[in-house]
Protein backbone atom coordinates (compact mmCIF):
# COMPACT_ATOMS: atom_id res chain seq x y z
CA UNK A 1 0.00 0.00 0.00
CA UNK A 2 1.43 3.36 -1.03
CA UNK A 3 1.15 5.99 1.67
CA UNK A 4 2.63 9.28 2.79
CA UNK A 5 4.37 8.68 6.14
CA UNK A 6 5.84 11.05 8.69
CA UNK A 7 9.30 9.64 9.44
CA UNK A 8 10.48 9.20 13.02
CA UNK A 9 13.91 8.02 14.15
CA UNK A 10 14.20 4.57 15.68
CA UNK A 11 14.88 4.37 19.41
CA UNK A 12 18.61 4.23 20.15
CA UNK A 13 18.42 0.65 21.43
CA UNK A 14 16.70 -0.36 18.16
CA UNK A 15 19.11 1.32 15.75
CA UNK A 16 20.79 -1.99 14.86
CA UNK A 17 17.74 -4.24 14.57
CA UNK A 18 16.09 -5.32 11.36
CA UNK A 19 12.59 -3.90 11.74
CA UNK A 20 10.50 -0.82 11.21
CA UNK A 21 7.39 0.31 13.12
CA UNK A 22 4.11 1.36 11.47
CA UNK A 23 0.35 0.85 11.88
CA UNK A 24 -0.96 1.21 8.34
CA UNK A 25 -1.24 -0.93 6.30
CA UNK A 26 -2.49 -3.62 8.65
CA UNK A 27 0.23 -6.27 8.38
CA UNK A 28 0.84 -8.81 11.16
CA UNK A 29 3.80 -7.97 13.36
CA UNK A 30 7.07 -9.80 12.65
CA UNK A 31 6.14 -10.24 8.99
CA UNK A 32 8.82 -9.61 6.37
CA UNK A 33 7.82 -6.57 4.33
CA UNK A 34 9.11 -4.90 1.20
CA UNK A 35 9.51 -1.12 1.50
CA UNK A 36 9.72 0.69 -1.83
CA UNK A 37 10.56 4.37 -2.23
CA UNK A 38 9.04 5.34 -5.62
CA UNK A 39 10.98 8.60 -5.84
CA UNK A 40 14.40 6.90 -5.70
CA UNK A 41 13.34 3.47 -6.98
CA UNK A 42 15.09 1.79 -4.04
CA UNK A 43 13.70 -1.14 -2.08
CA UNK A 44 14.55 -2.81 1.22
CA UNK A 45 13.22 -5.88 2.96
CA UNK A 46 12.82 -5.93 6.74
CA UNK A 47 10.55 -7.07 9.53
CA UNK A 48 7.41 -5.16 10.43
CA UNK A 49 6.38 -4.15 13.91
CA UNK A 50 3.02 -2.62 14.76
CA UNK A 51 2.72 0.76 16.45
CA UNK A 52 0.32 0.12 19.32
CA UNK A 53 -0.55 2.10 22.49
CA UNK A 54 2.31 0.46 24.43
CA UNK A 55 4.86 1.47 21.80
CA UNK A 56 3.45 5.03 21.67
CA UNK A 57 3.73 5.30 25.45
CA UNK A 58 7.35 4.12 25.33
CA UNK A 59 8.35 6.25 22.32
CA UNK A 60 6.62 9.46 23.43
CA UNK A 61 7.89 9.04 27.00
CA UNK A 62 11.59 8.79 26.07
CA UNK A 63 12.13 12.56 26.00
CA UNK A 64 11.87 12.92 22.23
CA UNK A 65 11.07 16.42 21.09
CA UNK A 66 8.96 14.99 18.27
CA UNK A 67 5.99 12.99 19.55
CA UNK A 68 3.97 10.52 17.51
CA UNK A 69 0.42 11.84 17.39
CA UNK A 70 -1.13 9.55 14.78
CA UNK A 71 0.23 6.01 14.63
CA UNK A 72 -1.34 5.38 11.22
CA UNK A 73 0.67 8.19 9.62
CA UNK A 74 3.94 7.41 11.44
CA UNK A 75 6.88 5.32 10.33
CA UNK A 76 9.62 4.65 12.89
CA UNK A 77 12.71 3.63 10.93
CA UNK A 78 16.44 3.51 11.62
CA UNK A 79 19.04 5.54 9.76
CA UNK A 80 20.32 2.34 8.10
CA UNK A 81 17.02 1.77 6.28
CA UNK A 82 16.47 5.49 5.58
CA UNK A 83 19.84 5.61 3.85
CA UNK A 84 19.18 2.37 1.99
CA UNK A 85 15.95 3.86 0.63
CA UNK A 86 17.80 6.88 -0.71
CA UNK A 87 18.37 8.99 2.36
CA UNK A 88 15.70 11.11 3.98
CA UNK A 89 15.51 12.93 7.27
CA UNK A 90 13.26 12.41 10.25
CA UNK A 91 10.24 14.70 10.61
CA UNK A 92 9.98 14.52 6.82
CA UNK A 93 6.88 13.35 4.95
CA UNK A 94 7.88 10.52 2.61
CA UNK A 95 5.80 8.62 0.09
CA UNK A 96 6.54 4.89 0.52
CA UNK A 97 4.94 1.63 -0.53
CA UNK A 98 4.94 -1.08 2.15
CA UNK A 99 3.75 -4.56 1.17
CA UNK A 100 4.14 -8.08 2.50
CA UNK A 101 6.91 -10.05 0.83
CA UNK A 102 5.33 -12.21 -1.88
CA UNK A 103 7.70 -15.14 -1.40
CA UNK A 104 8.35 -15.77 2.26
CA UNK A 105 11.71 -17.53 1.83
CA UNK A 106 13.04 -14.96 -0.65
CA UNK A 107 11.89 -12.04 1.50
CA UNK A 108 13.52 -13.51 4.60
CA UNK A 109 16.77 -14.07 2.73
CA UNK A 110 16.72 -10.51 1.34
CA UNK A 111 15.89 -9.07 4.79
CA UNK A 112 18.84 -10.94 6.29
CA UNK A 113 21.21 -9.67 3.59
CA UNK A 114 20.01 -6.08 4.14
CA UNK A 115 20.03 -6.26 7.94
CA UNK A 116 21.81 -3.44 9.82
CA UNK A 117 23.88 -5.91 11.85
CA UNK A 118 27.01 -7.01 9.95
CA UNK A 119 27.06 -10.43 11.67
CA UNK A 120 23.58 -11.21 10.29
CA UNK A 121 24.62 -10.18 6.76
CA UNK A 122 27.89 -12.16 6.85
CA UNK A 123 26.21 -15.23 8.37
CA UNK A 124 23.51 -15.23 5.71
CA UNK A 125 25.99 -14.85 2.87
CA UNK A 126 28.16 -17.66 4.26
CA UNK A 127 25.04 -19.84 4.51
CA UNK A 128 24.15 -19.14 0.87
CA UNK A 129 27.74 -19.88 -0.18
CA UNK A 130 27.68 -23.16 1.79
CA UNK A 131 24.37 -24.16 0.20
CA UNK A 132 25.74 -23.35 -3.26
CA UNK A 133 28.88 -25.43 -2.65
CA UNK A 134 26.79 -28.30 -1.28
CA UNK A 135 24.40 -28.31 -4.25
CA UNK A 136 27.31 -28.11 -6.70
CA UNK A 137 29.09 -30.97 -4.92
CA UNK A 138 25.93 -33.07 -4.85
CA UNK A 139 25.33 -32.39 -8.53
CA UNK A 140 28.91 -33.47 -9.30
CA UNK A 141 28.40 -36.70 -7.37
CA UNK A 142 25.07 -37.47 -9.04
CA UNK A 143 26.20 -36.66 -12.56
CA UNK A 144 28.52 -38.95 -14.41
CA UNK A 145 31.42 -36.62 -15.20
CA UNK A 146 33.05 -39.07 -17.62
CA UNK A 147 31.39 -37.46 -20.60
CA UNK A 148 30.89 -33.95 -21.89
CA UNK A 149 27.20 -34.00 -20.93
CA UNK A 150 28.02 -34.42 -17.23
CA UNK A 151 30.55 -31.58 -17.18
CA UNK A 152 28.14 -29.30 -19.07
CA UNK A 153 25.30 -30.11 -16.69
CA UNK A 154 27.49 -29.46 -13.66
CA UNK A 155 28.60 -26.15 -15.15
CA UNK A 156 24.97 -25.12 -15.66
CA UNK A 157 24.00 -26.12 -12.10
CA UNK A 158 26.98 -24.23 -10.67
CA UNK A 159 26.30 -21.14 -12.79
CA UNK A 160 22.58 -21.01 -11.96
CA UNK A 161 23.37 -21.50 -8.27
CA UNK A 162 25.98 -18.74 -8.36
CA UNK A 163 23.59 -16.31 -10.08
CA UNK A 164 20.82 -17.10 -7.58
CA UNK A 165 23.23 -16.66 -4.67
CA UNK A 166 24.49 -13.31 -5.97
CA UNK A 167 20.94 -12.02 -6.50
CA UNK A 168 19.84 -13.21 -3.09
CA UNK A 169 22.79 -11.69 -1.24
CA UNK A 170 22.62 -8.16 -2.62
CA UNK A 171 22.91 -5.80 0.29
CA UNK A 172 21.23 -2.46 0.82
CA UNK A 173 22.83 0.38 -1.14
CA UNK A 174 23.95 3.31 0.99
CA UNK A 175 22.59 6.74 0.12
CA UNK A 176 24.84 8.84 -2.07
CA UNK A 177 25.67 12.28 -0.79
Amino acid sequence: MRKNYTVFAALSDEANVGWIWFSCPQIPTRTVVKVHHPKTGRTVFCESRKIDPNFLKLYNGKGHTLKIQNGCEALVISEWYRNALGGFATKEKVDLEITQSKCRAWGSLRASCQHPDISVRVGTRLGVLGAWLGITGLAAALLDLKNCYGVSSLSVVALVGAIFGCLACRGAKPATS
